[in-house]
C-alpha cells in the first residue's frame, strides 16, 4: 500500500512538473533616449513558435515552461540582446542602436514598421532633432528639401499663409492637400506645435497610403508626438529669440527719376508732357521724401518658447507641452500669434487593457495683407506711390499721392493706396480656436491578436472683425467705412475601431488589420457687413452703429464619410514579402448610385541580399519592391454637387424699389451622375545598405494616374448658370527619386551627408468628359489686373502651363521692323525701334491671341537637396541646402512696373535701364506713355523668366555644456545652446523678390520670403 501512494505522489510531481508555466513581463526601451520600442520580437529560448512581440508602448508578456533560460530581444535599428531570466520575472531591457537607416521603425497606416520590411513607397523624415532650433512656425516648413517626391513650396512669406505640399506631383485641378494623421488619428486642424513631433512618416504610393481610405489620394503625412521616457520626470525648456528681414526689395524711381522717365515716356509716344512733371511747374514734385520700400518693410521680431513635462512609470505614461510662438511679418501691420497646449497620457489597466488620452489645444491669431493683385497689393503699391509724397500729413493724417493743396495734380500719379495706410489703417482681429480631444482603449484577447477602438473629437470656432475707415487721401480715397465680421463654427469626430492579429510560425510572419472608420462634420458660417460708421472710434466699431447693415451671408453643410479596410502583411524568412489591402469607402458627397465604390492595392518586395547566390561583401542588405494601388480622392468633390442648393443675392424689385430686396436662384447645375475621382500608382523601388552600413540608399520609379477628374463643366451662355462639376478627364504624373545618406566618424568627428533628388513628368491625359464640344483645354480664371490671363491646362501639357505669344527680342531699327512681313504686308505695323518683336507662329501676318504657344510650367523638372551634420566632441552643425532647377514664373510684376503706359504709377527705377538709341542691348521695352505696339498688354514669353534656384535653407551651430559641468549646477540636467539663420542667401537668375512664388507661378509683387536669424537654447532637467 505504502507503495502505491509512492508512485501516486511521484505521478503528481510529475504531472504538475510538466504543466508549470512561468511568466516573464517587461519592457523594451531604447537605450539612447528611455522611448518605449514597439514591434520588438521577443524568442524564448531560441523557439520561434512560442516568441511574441512588444505593443505600442514597449511592453511584452511571455509564458514558458522552462524555469530558467535566454530570452532574444531584437528590432530593426538596435542590437540584438540576449537576456537570461529565472523563474517568473518583470525585465526592463534597454537596446542599443546600430547604425543603420534600412533598420529604423517607420510609421504606417494604423501601426509602424522596420523600413527593412517595407513594401511601399514610405519615407521618413531625418534630422527632427533639430526641429525646436529652426526658426520655423509649423512642420511644414521644415519638411521643404528633406526628401524625394515631396515639393513644398512657401506661399510667400506672409504670416498668414501656409506652405503647399505636393507629393509625387500635382494631379487634379481641385483640391489636392495631403491627409495629415496624428497619433493614428486623421488631423483636420491648424499646423499643430512642430515642438510636440517626435517622428513622421510620408506615405507617398496609393499602396501605403490606401488603409486612410478616401482622404489619403494626395499622400498621407503620419506624426506620432512625444511621449514621456521611463525614468523620474523630465522638464524640457526650448526658447529662441532673433528677427527676420527681407532681402533683394526692388527699388522704386524717386522722384527726379520719376519726372525724367514720364517725360522721355511722353517724348516718345509724341504726347503733351504732363504738367506734374515739369519741375517749374510742379516744384514739389522733384524732392523725394519717402523711400516707401523702407517704409512698409521691417526688421521683425521672432519668438518662441516651448515647456515639456514628461515622464513614464512601470504602466503609465504622460506627457504636458506648452508652447507660445510669436512672428512679426517683415511687412508692418502684420503678424502671427499662436498659443498651443497638449495633454497626452496612457494608463496600462491590466495585463490586457490599456486606455490613453491626448488632448490639444491652440489659439491662432494671424493678420496678413494681399499682396497679390495688381491694384491693391501692398507691394506693389509702394512702388506706385510717388517718392515725392509723405507717409503723413503734419496733422497726422495719411498723405495721398499729393497733398490736398496740390490736388489739380493727383490725376497724374495714378489711383493709389497709400501703402503704409494700407497695412496700417483697417483695425483687424482673427482669432481661430481649436480643439482636439482623443481617446483610446486597447484590449490584448490573446496572444497577437489586439483590438483598439479610438474616439476624435475636435472643434474650430473663428471669429473674424475687420474696420476699415474711409480713405480721404487723394489717390485712390473711398467715402465710405465698412465693417465686416464673421463667425464659423466646424465639429468634427472621428471614430476608429481596429483589430490586428500578428504571429509569427517559425520562419512565417503574419500581421492582419482590419479597420471600420467613421467621420461626420457639421459647419455653419455667418458674415455680416455694416457701412456708415459716423464715428471710426473703437469703442463705436459695432455693428449696431452703422448706418446700413447688408443682408447676413450665411453657409452651411454637413459631412459623413465611412471607410472599411481590410489589409493581410506576410513575409517569409525576412526575405519574400506581400502586402495586400481592399477598402470600402461611402461618402454623403455623391449621389445614392456613386456613393461607395471599392479600392484595391498590392505590394511585395524581395530581399535579394538574403539569396545564397548574393556574395557582394560591401552590400549588406539589398530589397527591391513593388506596388500597385487605386485610391479614391474625396476631396475633390463638392459637398452638394449632386443636388447644389439654390443660391441668394439682393435684387431691386419694382420701378421704386431699392437695393435691398431678398432673392433666390440657381446659381449651378447639379451633377448627380458625378463619380469618384480616383488615383491608380505603380511603383518600384530599391533599398540598400552598404559599406557595413555606413551609405544608405533608396531609389525609385513611380506612375500616378488620376482618372475621372473632377472640374467645373464648361457653361453653355444659353442656360443663365454655372455648369455642373463633372468627371472630365486624366492626368499623369511619372518620375523617379534617389536618396542617399552616408553616415561615418573619425575619432571625435562624426559626420552624416545626405541628398535626394527626383524628376517628375506631369501631363493631361484627356478631358473626356469635360465638354461634349471636344474642347482639350481648361482655361484659368486668374488674371493680372484684369488683361494678363497666362495660364491654361490642356491635353498634352503640364497642368497650369504657360500659354503665350513667343517674344523675339526687342526691334533695333526701323528697318528691322519693315523687314519684318507676311506676304508684303507688316505684322507689326505699330512697332517703333525699341518695341518688342513677337512670334507670328500660325503664319497670317498679325499678332493676337491665336499666336500663343505653351511654353512650359512653374513645376520644376528636379527638387534636390543636400546637406550634412557634423559632431565634433560637444560642438554641432547643421546645413541644409534646398533648390529646384527647370522651373519657370511668369513675371506679372513687370506689366504694372515697367509700364509707362498705365495711369502715371511710379515705376521700378530698372525702367532707367529700358531701351533706347544709347542703349539698344536692354531687354525692357522703351518707355513710352501710349503702348501701341502691346508690348505689355501681350501675353508674351517676354514676362517668363527662369525660376530655378539653390538656396541655403538653414545652417545651424550648437553647443552642449559638459555633464559634468551641468551637474554641479542641477544635476542631471543638460543645456545646448545654438545659432540658427534660415533662407540665408539664394542663387537664382529670377529678376523678381524671390523665386519661389507660389500661385502656380505667376508674380504680382507676392510677400516675400525672409531670411530669419535666431539665437536659443534647450534646457533639460
Amino acid at each position: 500500500m505504502r507503495n502505491t501512494y509512492l508512485f501516486l505522489f511521484l505521478c503528481i510531481l510529475g504531472v504538475t512538473g510538466v504543466f508549470a508555466q512561468h511568466t516573464i513581463q517587461g519592457t523594451v526601451i531604447s537605450e539612447a533616449d528611455g522611448i518605449p520600442v514597439p514591434g520588438a520580437s521577443i524568442i524564448p529560448n531560441d523557439d520561434q513558435s512560442q516568441g511574441t512581440s512588444t505593443d505600442f508602448d514597449g511592453n511584452f508578456t511571455l509564458t514558458v515552461a522552462k524555469a530558467s533560460g535566454v530570452i532574444s530581444v531584437s528590432y530593426m535599428g538596435f542590437a540584438t540582446q540576449r537576456v537570461p531570466y529565472s523563474g517568473d520575472q518583470e525585465l526592463t531591457i534597454k537596446l542599443k542602436e546600430e547604425v543603420n537607416a534600412l533598420d529604423e521603425v517607420v510609421l504606417i497606416g494604423y501601426g509602424a514598421s522596420e523600413k527593412k520590411d517595407l513594401t511601399t513607397a514610405v519615407a521618413s523624415v531625418e534630422g527632427l532633432e533639430s526641429l525646436s532650433s529652426r526658426p520655423v512656425s509649423n512642420f511644414s516648413e521644415f519638411l521643404q528639401g528633406n526628401l524625394p517626391g515631396v515639393t513644398v513650396t512657401q506661399d510667400g512669406g506672409d504670416p498668414t499663409s501656409s506652405a503647399g505640399i505636393v507629393i509625387r506631383g500635382l494631379g487634379t485641378l481641385s483640391s489636392q492637400t495631403p491627409l495629415t494623421v496624428v497619433d493614428g488619428v486623421p488631423y483636420y486642424g491648424p499646423p499643430i506645435n512642430p515642438n510636440d513631433i517626435e517622428s513622421v512618416s510620408i506615405l507617398k504610393d496609393a499602396a501605403s497610403a490606401a488603409i486612410y481610405g478616401a482622404q489619403a489620394a494626395a499622400g498621407v503625412i503620419v506624426i506620432q508626438t512625444k511621449k514621456g521616457k521611463q525614468g523620474k520626470m523630465q522638464v524640457s525648456i526650448d526658447t529662441y529669440a532673433g528677427f527676420q528681414s527681407a532681402n533683394n526689395l526692388p527699388t522704386p524711381l524717386n522722384a527726379a527719376q520719376n519726372n525724367e522717365v514720364y517725360n522721355t515716356a511722353a517724348d516718345n509716344a509724341g504726347a503733351q508732357r504732363q504738367s506734374a512733371h515739369d519741375p517749374e511747374t510742379n516744384p514739389w514734385g522733384t524732392v523725394t521724401r519717402t523711400n516707401w520700400m523702407d517704409e512698409i518693410f521691417r526688421n521683425a521680431a521672432l519668438y518662441n518658447l516651448n515647456a515639456t513635462i514628461s515622464g513614464a512609470g512601470e504602466k503609465s505614461n504622460y506627457m504636458t507641452s506648452f508652447g507660445y510662438n510669436k512672428t512679426d511679418g517683415i511687412l508692418v501691420g502684420t503678424s502671427k500669434d499662436r498659443y498651443s497646449f497638449r495633454v497626452k497620457s496612457d494608463y496600462q489597466l491590466s495585463d490586457k487593457i490599456t486606455i490613453g488620452e491626448n488632448v490639444y489645444y491652440s489659439r491662432t491669431e494671424a493678420l496678413g495683407t494681399n499682396t497679390t493683385s495688381g491694384y491693391s497689393g501692398a507691394v506693389i503699391n509702394a512702388i506706385y506711390m510717388p517718392a515725392a509724397a509723405s507717409v503723413r500729413n503734419e496733422d497726422g493724417t495719411f498723405q495721398g499721392v499729393v497733398p490736398n493743396e496740390l490736388s489739380d495734380f493727383a490725376g497724374a500719379y495714378g489711383d493709389v493706396y497709400n501703402p503704409v495706410a494700407l497695412l496700417l489703417r483697417p483695425t483687424t482681429s482673427n482669432p481661430v480656436d481649436y480643439m482636439n480631444a482623443n481617446v483610446y482603449f486597447d484590449y490584448k484577447i490573446t496572444d497577437g491578436l489586439t483590438f483598439r477602438s479610438s474616439y476624435a473629437y475636435a472643434t474650430t470656432r473663428t471669429k473674424y472683425k475687420r474696420f476699415e475707415p474711409i480713405i480721404r487721401e487723394l489717390g485712390r480715397a473711398n467715402s465710405e467705412n465698412y465693417l465686416y465680421q464673421s463667425y464659423s463654427d466646424e465639429n468634427r469626430w472621428v471614430w476608429d475601431n481596429q483589430i490586428s492579429y500578428k504571429k509569427s510560425f517559425g520562419l512565417h510572419h503574419i500581421d492582419l488589420t482590419a479597420i471600420y472608420s467613421a467621420q461626420k462634420t457639421n459647419y455653419e458660417y455667418m458674415m455680416q457687413e455694416g457701412r456708415g460708421f459716423s464715428s471710426e472710434e473703437k469703442y463705436n466699431q459695432f455693428l449696431e452703429n452703422a448706418t446700413t447693415v447688408r443682408p447676413t451671408v450665411t453657409d452651411v453643410y454637413k459631412d459623413a464619410l465611412t471607410s472599411g479596410i481590410v489589409r493581410a502583411m506576410y513575409n517569409y524568412d525576412n526575405t519574400y514579402y506581400l502586402t495586400a489591402s481592399i477598402r470600402r469607402d461611402e461618402t454623403s458627397r455623391l449621389g445614392r448610385g456613386n456613393q461607395d465604390d471599392y479600392f484595391p492595392s498590392v505590394s511585395g518586395a524581395w530581399r535579394i541580399s538574403s539569396m545564397p547566390f548574393f556574395k557582394v561583401k560591401v552590400v549588406n542588405d539589398l530589397k527591391l519592391r513593388a506596388s500597385w494601388g487605386e485610391i479614391g480622392n474625396i476631396s475633390s468633390v463638392g459637398y452638394y454637387s449632386f443636388d447644389v442648393p439654390l443660391s441668394n443675392s439682393l435684387a431691386v424689385m419694382g420701378e421704386e424699389g431699392n437695393y435691398d430686396s431678398r432673392g433666390f436662384y440657381v446659381k449651378q447645375q447639379s451633377n448627380p451622375d458625378l463619380r469618384w475621382e480616383t488615383g491608380e500608382s505603380f511603383d518600384l523601388g530599391l533599398d540598400a545598405s552598404l559599406f557595413e552600413n555606413r551609405l544608405s540608399l533608396t531609389v525609385d520609379y513611380f506612375s500616378k494616374t488620376t482618372k475621372g477628374m473632377i472640374l467645373p463643366g464648361l457653361e453653355d451662355a444659353h442656360q443663365g448658370v454655372e455648369a455642373a462639376d463633372v468627371n472630365g478627364g486624366e492626368v499623369r504624373n511619372t518620375g523617379w527619386e534617389l536618396g542617399l545618406t552616408y553616415t561615418d566618424s573619425a575619432g571625435d568627428l562624426g559626420y552624416t551627408v545626405r541628398g535626394n533628388i527626383s524628376a517628375i513628368d506631369n501631363e493631361v491625359l484627356n478631358l473626356d468628359g469635360y465638354n461634349e464640344a471636344g474642347i482639350d483645354y481648361v482655361l484659368h480664371d486668374f488674371n493680372v489686373r484684369s488683361v494678363l490671363r497666362p495660364l491654361r491646362s490642356a491635353v498634352g501639357e503640364e497642368l497650369y502651363s504657360y500659354f503665350l505669344v513667343p517674344h523675339e527680342g526687342i526691334f533695333q531699327s526701323r528697318e528691322e521692323i519693315e523687314a519684318y512681313t507676311h506676304e508684303g504686308q507688316p505684322i507689326q505695323p505699330n512697332a517703333q525701334p525699341g518695341d518688342l518683336k513677337f512670334r507670328d507662329t500660325n503664319n497670317d501676318g498679325k499678332i493676337d491671341n491665336n499666336d500663343r504657344k505653351f511654353m512650359g510650367s512653374y513645376l520644376p523638372d528636379f527638387t534636390y537637396n543636400f546637406g550634412f551634420t557634423l559632431n565634433y566632441k560637444n560642438f554641432d552643425l547643421n546645413a541644409l541646402f534646398q533648390g529646384v532647377a527647370g522651373a519657370k514664373a511668369f513675371n506679372a510684376y513687370k506689366y504694372s512696373t515697367y509700364n509707362a503706359s498705365l495711369q502715371g504709377y511710379n515705376l521700378d527705377n530698372r525702367v532707367l535701364g529700358a531701351w533706347s538709341p544709347e542703349n539698344p542691348g536692354s531687354d525692357i521695352p522703351r518707355l513710352s506713355t501710349a503702348d501701341d505696339n502691346s508690348n505689355f498688354g501681350t501675353m508674351s514669353s517676354w514676362y517668363l523668366e527662369n525660376a530655378s534656384y539653390l538656396r541655403l535653407k538653414n545652417i545651424a551651430l550648437g553647443y552642449t555644456l559638459p555633464g559634468s559641468f551641468m551637474d554641479k549646477v542641477l544635476e542631471g540636467s543638460s543645456l545646448r545652446i545654438y545659432l540658427s539663420a534660415d533662407n540665408l542667401f539664394t542663387i537664382t537668375d529670377y529678376s523678381g523678390m524671390d523665386p519661389e512664388v507660389g500661385n502656380n507661378g505667376v508674380d504680382v509683387g507676392r510677400y516675400p520670403l525672409s531670411s530669419k536669424y535666431v539665437a536659443g537654447l534647450s534646457f533639460t532637467f
